[in-house]
């Protein structure tokens, strides 16, 4: 492989230094490049030939799926400690890092956290590549790749995990891949690895303890890893043969649990910081007839959606883009108690739904009947 000039050469705006599939991946990640399509009256828009109300429905539907993350207390705090931990690590295999390990349910928001930090530290660690190539300090690369990111779909070895991460890097593997990964590491300037949905390794046998070990050994090799999933107790404290304890006892003095919860409504405070989340979604969404009064599904709807998701972060994603999606489809283009009421959502959330949606409607009742 080719080094590339630009990785050698001081000068360049740092986030050039970056290959081109992660800069577009950064931008992604931020919504950068998700124009605003606007408003438009209905009667504007049905005067639009159908190409065109075509392309302006795609425009409004990235528009508002391509949320980046929405700052709340939850994720304020957990990238607090996110980034707190990249600012005080340095890169050095004679100083071994510890492993924060996001734990939540399914449907939190995790995944989101960890994109949105990968993508912080991308832009942080150019930033520290361009300044080591002014001070004439930084080695040569073949490619620059700060960091890495994968998302694990299915049980996986130890082999399966180092070869998943030299397919990020495109980068050949042979049999033995943990050698190739060291080169692979050294040639690419890799700093920070991010293992998703770690639960699906099977940590009470061979292969799990095997994971343990390689993922000690990437943090004593100098590189940060973050780690997330479900049931990190179970992870961390899964019985088995002595040697699978031994390597579950290792890990748990090194990987530190950061918890990540649904978002709750009990308190005053925690209220208003839904309506905030609710009033986010209220502003990406371009519908010709949605009321025109700030907060208007806030107002109306944000105990209702609080009722229906149970502050789980996708399924207010999910209720919200696909009741967008059927008021276009019926050519209401506003959203109504109709239109949530439509919408089905992920079984956990909706296996819930009669209980606390009747629990909303008797408080309602309380309320309207109260002197």
């Amino acid at each position: 492989m080719n080094s590339a000039p630009l990785l050698q050469a001081a000068g360049q705006d740092h986030l050039e230094l970056l290959t081109a599939n992660d800069r577009a991946w950064l931008a992604e990640v931020f919504a950068e490049d998700t124009p605003d399509p606007g408003t438009i009256t209905l009667s504007e828009l049905k005067a639009l030939s159908p190409r065109e109300r075509e392309r302006f429905r795609r425009c409004r539907t990235r528009f508002l799926r391509m949320m980046p993350l929405l700052e709340t207390p939850v994720v304020t705090e957990v990238m607090r400690t996110l980034r707190l931990l990249a600012t005080s690590s340095i890169r050095s295999d004679l100083h071994q890092q510890d492993i924060p390990i996001l734990d939540g349910e399914p449907g939190v928001g995790k995944t989101h956290i960890l994109k949105t930090h990968a993508g912080e530290e991308m832009w942080r660690l150019a930033l520290h590549r361009s300044l080591d190539l002014e001070d004439r300090t930084a080695p040569k690369l073949t490619t620059f790749r700060p960091v890495l990111y994968v998302h694990l779909r299915g049980p996986m070895t130890r082999y399966d995990l180092l070869r998943l991460l030299l397919d990020q890097l495109a980068w050949p593997s042979d049999r033995n891949p943990q050698h190739a990964f060291e080169t692979a590491v050294t040639a690419c300037g890799v700093q920070l690895v991010i293992i998703d949905e770690i639960q699906h390794v099977n940590f009470d046998g061979k292969t799990g303890r095997d994971v343990h070990n390689i993922i000690r050994w990437m943090s004593n090799y100098g590189l940060r890893v973050i780690l997330s999933g479900t049931d990190i107790d179970w992870v961390l404290n899964a019985g088995g043969a002595p040697a699978v304890e031994v390597a579950a006892r290792n890990s748990r003095g090194r990987w530190i649990r950061v918890d990540v919860p649904k978002l709750e409504t009990r308190t005053g405070s925690e209220r208003e910081n839904w309506r905030d989340l609710i009033y986010a979604f209220e502003t990406r969404l371009r519908l010709a007839a949605a009321p025109t009064t700030d907060g208007w599904l806030t107002d109306q709807f944000a105990e209702y959606i609080w009722a229906r998701t149970q502050g789980y972060l996708n399924s207010v994603v999910l209720l919200i883009n696909l009741a967008a999606a059927h008021a276009i489809d019926a050519g209401t283009e506003t959203i109504t108690h109709d239109t949530l009421e439509s919408i089905d959502l992920e079984y956990e959330v909706e296996r819930q739904r009669p209980q606390h949606v009747a629990l909303l409607n008797a408080r309602s009742r309380a309320g309207a009947s109260a002197p």
